[in-house]
């Protein structure tokens, strides 16, 4: 099954983009926390930043992907259809 030229360069802008955006946000995050005097307490805040990256990764994914492919299947409920 070959792919649309159009569905491979959003996967290349997703893929750039998501890249770009871990890199400012990782490094912002450990700037601020070797920085500031209060940094240390960001440490509580960086398994939500960790969340909050993966989650943009997984939308930039659905774009990615297009309007037409099917949701991903959950792999904690595998048999469960409406993702």
């Amino acid at each position: 099954m070959t792919e649309s030229g159009g569905t491979n360069s959003r996967k290349v802008i997703a893929l750039l983009a998501g890249i770009a955006l871990c890199v400012v946000v990782v490094t912002l995050f450990a700037l601020a926390i070797n920085r500031f005097d209060w940094g240390v307490g960001l440490m509580l805040v960086a398994p939500l930043v960790t969340w909050l990256v993966l989650k943009m990764g997984k939308s930039l994914e659905r774009w990615a992907n297009g309007p037409t492919a099917a949701a991903p299947v959950d792999p904690d409920f595998p048999d469960d259809p409406g993702a």
